[in-house]
């Protein structure tokens, strides 16, 4: 992947160049730019080649704003995944080169044709800067719609080239028809999960916090927020904002640091400039102690002002550490009942209790807390996941989260990153307590077996693999904590093997 966006929030990537060498595409999920989950990305103004997808969008991304792009060789230059929604694109001005070699499909949605409406692209046919705004194909066939406008144009961002400015813009007061869909909670069918519709709803709660004129807009949008009063996700946006808070130093104090760094770099140079006298050897003594009197004048200024700093930003430590206890009994007076709540407490009490205070070291508990979240699938366990991956790299970044395992068992088909393999098994989660998955590249044509070896070579456990079957959970209960072998075997021989092991 050239740019991965994992859970990120308000995160805009633009006026990058991302290209491949090798245009055989062995990885599906190959892409210049992928985004998984998070909200608010803005993907503009990018150019992509021989990357087997352009752009890649896993999981919801409410407020997705994706423009100006401009796709070459790609297998497929825009591809959403059955699990995305981004929201409607109007007049974006993505662009197809009418001279690449022909990609399985220019755009792919994978829904139905009914679900499609959810993120559709609407697009006037045009060509700007040797690309079109039309792709060469597309499916589903009502994704992409003509009407009439003017395509956005990245050399005429309001009236300048938008790469030579640099200038994001998000219009945080702006409302779409997605938003209406929340608010009447008329959203049906997949990709609309339950977990999918609480981090809508989330968001969509944000917006209208950080803008209330929007209540104005429509009737349903006031009875939407009146409705989450009280509700736990409006106590988290509270916590959210506090998090935040935690960073702010008071605007006067800020400007007397800077007054205060200035005056000390004047100082060092008049301490520099004053030094330099005393190589001078025909200095009498009272003119040498008459220069180092006033250096130490100088230095004694600078011991001044480096205690003031000091002072003010041990205030504001202690403040912040006050600050962050306060936030945190709030975090852990909040009523929970699901799964994607849980996650989002729990993370944001490790992260209050340690980086919030400034604490750069985890208990076991919150270690293994980190471990266990980060473990989860993230359409199913939020944003909250990706949250607890990054506290946990803290720990131990050698650990990789494959998402196509993790949420493969709940039947949800997330890209992978690796090579295409006739023989890719694997066992999740690994480590393993009392219960884990089998997980199957693709299932068997024939019944085969799954067998578990101690380290002397014996077989401890063995169960059936049913045909036509990606996976199977099975009980490790029997299991004492160590490293095991096995293997998934079919009437041709050893299928895949690897490693498991067991701890508690």
């Amino acid at each position: 992947t050239g740019i991965q966006l994992e859970g990120c929030r308000a995160t805009e990537v633009s006026c990058n160049n991302i290209s491949s060498s090798d245009n055989t595409y062995p990885l599906d999920a190959q892409a210049a730019i992928r985004n998984v989950m998070g909200s608010q990305p803005l993907i503009s103004c990018n150019e992509m080649d021989q990357t087997a997808n352009g752009i890649l969008f896993n999981g919801v991304a409410y407020g997705t704003d994706v423009r100006g792009n401009f796709f070459h060789d790609h297998q497929w230059p825009l591809h959403l995944d059955a699990t995305a929604i981004i929201d409607a694109q109007t007049l974006k001005g993505n662009l197809w080169d009418p001279n690449a070699a022909p990609p399985v499909w220019g755009a792919w949605y994978e829904v139905s044709d009914v679900q499609s409406v959810v993120s559709l692209f609407l697009y006037d046919p045009t060509t700007i800067g040797g690309g079109t705004t039309q792709p060469p194909s597309w499916s589903p066939p009502s994704w992409f719609n003509v009407t009439s406008g003017t395509n956005y144009d990245c050399a005429d961002h309001h009236g300048s080239d938008y790469c030579s400015q640099f200038d994001g813009e998000r219009c945080a007061e702006c409302l779409k028809e997605l938003d209406e869909r929340i608010a009447s909670d008329s959203l049906e069918n997949n990709p609309y999960t339950e977990e999918t519709k609480w981090m809508l709803a989330a968001d969509l709660y944000k917006k209208i916090d950080d803008e209330p004129a929007l209540l104005d807009s429509l009737p349903v949008l006031e009875d939407f927020y009146t409705d989450l009063q009280g509700s736990t996700t409006a106590a988290f946006k509270a916590i959210d904002d506090d998090q935040r808070a935690l960073y702010d130093l008071d605007s006067s104090v800020v400007a007397q640091l800077l007054t205060n760094r200035a005056q000390i770099e004047g100082y060092l140079a008049l301490v520099k400039d004053g030094l330099e006298p005393l190589s001078d050897s025909t200095l009498t003594p009272a003119q040498r102690q008459a220069i180092l009197t006033g250096v130490a004048g100088y230095r004694q200024n600078i011991g001044d002002l480096s205690t003031w700093n000091a002072t003010v930003l041990q205030l504001a430590a202690d403040g912040k550490t006050l600050t962050a206890n306060n936030v945190q009994a709030a975090n852990t007076d909040v009523t929970v009942n699901e799964l994607i709540q849980e996650n989002e407490k729990t993370v944001n009490d490790i992260y209050l209790a340690t980086i919030g205070k400034d604490i750069d070291g985890f208990t076991t508990t919150q270690a293994n807390d980190l471990f266990a979240i980060a473990s989860q699938c993230p359409m199913l366990g939020g944003n909250a996941v990706f949250k607890a991956r990054s506290l946990y790299w803290l720990i131990d970044d050698s650990v990789d989260f494959d998402d196509q395992l993790l949420c493969l068992p709940h039947g949800i088909i997330v890209k992978n990153l690796t090579e295409r393999s006739s023989n890719a098994v694997a066992v999740i989660p690994n480590p393993a307590v009392d219960e884990a998955t089998l997980v199957l590249d693709r299932p068997l044509n024939t019944p085969g077996a799954f067998v578990v070896f101690n380290a002397l070579g014996e077989e401890v456990i063995r169960y059936g693999v049913p045909m036509e079957v990606p996976h199977i959970v099975f009980s490790t209960r029997s299991l004492t904590p160590a490293i095991y072998h096995y293997q998934v075997r079919g009437p041709s021989g050893i299928i895949g093997s690897g490693k498991l092991t067991i701890v508690r």
